[in-house]
């Protein structure tokens, strides 16, 4: 780790044990780093010390944390880790993913959008249930996503707006 004190707060870079960082997301204790190239999931303590390295899908792009787990999604798959245990619990494909890019949680719902296929998948996250694919506007290329509790919001790369689901 090299501290580095010429901003208003010091900055401690954690470089050991990563080859492609992607994503990042705090489970209450710990972080988990994304680690796109080579398709894992890594645990750090407040240190940055990595304590677990989880194998998730391939070209993978977003970690969500929906409190209790972790959702991966990656090209075609969506690999859900137990926060507490780092056990994976799931690797769910189908319904609709493809080209799988950026996810969102709204409280119950776990949303990924899906950029080949011009799409959203959505799950329920208590039971890991498929509640469906939709489709997005023609060409539009959904992209990012978030949720504002109530709705999902889709950004359409390509098409320049906004989507509310």
């Amino acid at each position: 780790m090299t501290p580095t004190s010429s901003l208003p707060w010091t900055v401690t870079t954690v470089t050991a044990g990563f080859s492609g960082p992607e994503a990042a997301v705090f489970d209450g204790s710990n972080v988990w780093a994304l680690d796109a190239l080579d398709a894992t999931l890594k645990k750090l303590d407040a240190e940055g010390a990595i304590l677990q390295t989880v194998t998730v899908g391939v070209e993978t792009n977003s970690a969500i944390y929906d409190g209790l787990s972790i959702w991966v999604a990656s090209d075609s798959s969506i690999t859900v880790i137990r926060a507490s245990t780092g056990a994976v619990l799931a690797t769910l494909t189908g319904n609709g993913l493809n080209g799988g890019f950026q996810g969102a949680f709204d409280g119950t719902r776990y949303l990924v959008t899906n950029q080949t296929g011009n799409s959203v998948s959505l799950w329920k996250a208590a039971d890991l249930t498929p509640l469906g694919s939709f489709p997005m506007p023609a060409s539009s290329v959904p992209f990012g996503a978030c949720s504002d509790g109530l709705d999902f919001w889709v950004v359409l790369r390509t098409a320049n707006k906004l989507a509310r689901f």
